[in-house]
């Protein structure tokens, strides 16, 4: 499961999720290839890192995300936390035995406009525990929608490339 740029429409609708204070979303992470797409006025907090950027308000998460450690599978567990994930990457992965985009989902909370405000990959067994904590982030009107990773990625990079 391979960091995806993100469609426009979806960074702003994470950032406007997290901005409410309404909302459970407590921290947005971006790759570093999205970093433009931070507004330079925003009353957040920005850490970067040469893993990406997270945008938050909440100064423990960004403490969290500055100490996180730079392995891997270790950063990934500090992400799931720091993000409400149910499951971390590294633990999707082996439950699904090493074939995470076979047997994976994405799981979605959408808006009304079909913008991704929070997205967590489940491994089968967690499927329904992920969908209930994703389920508080849908908006009115929105939905929550759980797909296949390539799907998902697939997603992104049509909507990155058409400019939604």
């Amino acid at each position: 499961m391979i960091p995806t740029p993100e469609p426009a429409g979806d960074i702003k609708a994470q950032l406007a999720a997290m901005l409410d204070p309404a909302h459970p979303k407590r921290a947005c992470f971006l790759v570093p290839e999205d970093m433009t797409q931070i507004p330079h006025k925003l009353s957040a907090i920005v850490v970067a890192r040469a893993e990406g950027v997270l945008v938050t308000q909440d100064q423990a998460c960004a403490d969290a995300f500055s100490s996180a450690s730079n392995q891997p599978d270790s950063f990934d567990r500090t992400m799931a936390e720091i993000l409400g994930y149910p499951e971390a990457k590294p633990d999707v992965v082996a439950a699904c035995n090493g074939q995470p985009f076979t047997r994976a989902r994405a799981v979605q909370a959408r808006d009304k406009d079909g913008h991704v405000i929070t997205e967590a990959c489940c491994s089968p067994g967690r499927l329904e525990e992920t969908q209930n904590a994703l389920q508080a982030h849908v908006p009115t009107g929105g939905t929550l929608v759980a797909v296949m990773p390539l799907e998902a990625l697939a997603r992104r990079i049509l909507l990155r490339e058409a400019g939604a």
